[in-house]
């Protein structure tokens, strides 16, 4: 019940409750709107396209932990013109909406719909002669799913530049890699790696002191 209308909450309780869901995608060539119903309903700006029986959405899960979820949609009776087309779209990694929303008795909207899941597509896969054609089941990952993924980031002065050019952070960091300092000792003729710094415990406990 988080997040919804009083009017959709009022028809939640009724005997007879319809529900329609939404689903938003954002492919390269420009974003598709479509819903599980008949016809086309307009809201947020955007017609969106009814598939019918022949779309399929997985149910939305929401744990007690704080876990990313996936769920699968399913688009069926397709021709193999246009299984082509949306294989060969650039998909990965972008976004993906999905609405819940409440009809009336004349299949009108009660309300605008309510966002109940959000993340990113990651697969799609064809499965051939489905329901008197081809099939799509497009596979989605919710945005906490990002925190499992590695961003590929070195402590490096060039990884750090990349992102800030004006960052000098790690601008000597090569100069002290595999340095091993002699503590204790007066001069630290130890040293080995490619510092030329001499660097003795004496002179660290002075400039502590400072």
């Amino acid at each position: 019940m988080r997040g919804l209308s009083t009017d959709v909450k009022n028809a939640l309780k009724s005997q007879t409750v319809r529900l329609i869901t939404f689903a938003e995608l954002d492919f390269a060539s420009g974003t598709l709107y479509v819903h599980d119903g008949i016809g086309t309903y307009t809201w947020g700006g955007n017609d969106w396209i009814g598939v019918g029986d022949f779309g399929g959405i997985s149910s939305v899960e929401e744990g007690s932990e704080v876990s990313p979820y996936s769920l699968n949609l399913t688009l069926s009776g397709l021709d193999a013109g246009l299984v082509s087309t949306a294989l060969t779209e650039n998909y990965f990694m972008r976004d993906v909406n999905i609405y819940l929303g409440l009809l009336d008795d004349s299949d009108s909207l009660i309300d605008t719909p309510t966002q109940i899941w959000a993340g990113f597509m990651d697969v799609m896969s064809l499965t051939a002669g489905a329901s008197g054609g081809d099939s799509i089941t497009l596979t989605a990952e919710s945005e906490l799913s990002k925190f499992d993924r590695s961003a590929n980031l070195r402590y490096t002065d060039t990884m750090l530049r990349k992102r800030d050019p004006n960052d000098k952070f790690f601008e000597f960091l090569k100069d002290i890699e595999g340095v091993k300092i002699s503590w204790g000792s007066k001069n630290s003729g130890n040293l080995v790696g490619s510092g030329s710094a001499n660097i003795n415990y004496r002179d660290f406990g002075n400039f502590q002191q400072r």
